[in-house]
């Protein structure tokens, strides 16, 4: 754990350790759960959410693997063939890292209003233009799955594509932005960058439906609740092991967020079993990504303040403290990562609850 604390802090990245870690995951042979055979590991939804359960409720850096893994099912689900051949085990043995590239300035995290496009060339090859922001570890990746507009005259879900870019080709810009968290997210500028149309993935135009299930996927995992289990356990075993005595209200307030984040978990789990069942579980996805940043935000803040001042103490001595304090400022984030609390609001109303659009 310490080597993976210490290579995390020189790459300015609150979640990922490559040389470290993702070494680990390939020894343990637990890359590619539940890919479409014969590409990856057989496991049903539900096993791979308990694995990555175990991973984050220790500490481990999960994100570059959850960033890889989403690119590589969507690879060995929609294809194409080619292009999978010459990723997947790159991703299996860990090889090659990759980065998202959602988000956008003018878009926040609304996907569908962004401005990214990719034209055809001469030789029929895409050449991409425009902006992704918030891109967490494209710092060190060596590809970016970039969602564009292939086609400006269809609708907000239409006309979607997504590319496979090289983050190191002509064109491609990566500028660092930090945040509170204390590690680096970033801006990618696409200036005329030619993509090969063997780099598209799945069928053009038609990216809207397989993200819209990679993301049900992503968010049916814990938005930091995993996180805050466990250093509410860590702040247990310290009262436990101290003998320290806490008043009623405190014991209450500590009941309560076991309950919440009970609840937290079992949402997630409600997601997979119906991902496991072949259903639809978009707006059970969107509750739990809702929920989930909120009551780790009121855990970390709760921890903070039990904690004291060691909690605002550089090299206070005290890892509990100072692991409560940095989880306090990553979790700014975890309302907005992923698809803001507006936007799981809107699909939770329209897509669960029927209710038409505002």
């Amino acid at each position: 754990m310490a080597a993976m604390r210490a290579e995390m802090t020189a790459l300015e990245s609150d979640r990922q350790a490559p040389t470290v870690f993702h070494p680990w995951l390939v020894r343990q042979d637990v890359i590619g759960l539940g890919w479409p055979q014969p590409h990856g590991r057989p496991a049903t939804q539900t096993e791979r959410f308990v694995a990555h359960e175990e991973m984050d409720s220790a500490g481990l850096p999960t994100y570059g693997l959850e960033q890889a893994e989403a690119v590589g099912w969507m690879l060995a689900t929609f294809g194409p063939d080619e292009l999978a051949a010459e990723h997947l085990p790159h991703i299996l043995d860990a090889s090659w890292s990759y980065a998202g590239g959602y988000s956008e300035p003018e878009a926040g995290s609304d996907m569908l209003a962004l401005r990214t496009k990719a034209t055809r060339d001469e030789d029929g090859d895409f050449v991409v233009s425009g902006q992704k922001m918030w891109t967490s570890g494209a710092h060190l990746a060596d590809w970016i799955f970039t969602l564009v507009r292939t086609d400006p005259n269809g609708s907000r879900h239409k006309g979607l594509s997504l590319l496979m870019i090289d983050a190191h080709a002509p064109g491609v810009t990566i500028q660092p932005v930090r945040v509170m968290g204390g590690w680096r997210v970033n801006a990618c500028f696409f200036d005329d960058v030619t993509v090969p149309v063997g780099n598209l993935i799945g069928t053009e135009g038609e990216a809207w439906s397989m993200m819209s299930r990679a993301l049900d996927m992503e968010r049916s995992m814990s938005f930091g609740g995993r996180e805050a289990r466990l250093l509410l356990t860590r702040y247990l075993h310290r009262i436990g092991e101290r003998c320290i005595e806490l008043d009623e209200a405190k014991y209450r307030q500590i009941g309560e967020f076991i309950m919440e984040l009970q609840a937290e978990r079992l949402l997630g789990q409600q997601v997979v079993a119906l991902g496991d069942r072949g259903e639809s579980a978009s707006g059970e996805a969107s509750m739990s990504k809702l929920h989930g940043p909120a009551v780790a935000q009121r855990v970390a803040q709760w921890l903070v303040d039990e904690l004291g001042p060691d909690a605002y103490t550089v090299d206070s001595g005290d890892r509990l403290a100072e692991d409560a304090e940095h989880f306090l400022r990553a979790a700014t984030v975890l309302s907005i990562i992923g698809g803001t609390s507006e936007i799981q609001r809107n699909i939770i109303a329209q897509r669960w609850l029927g209710l038409p659009r505002g």
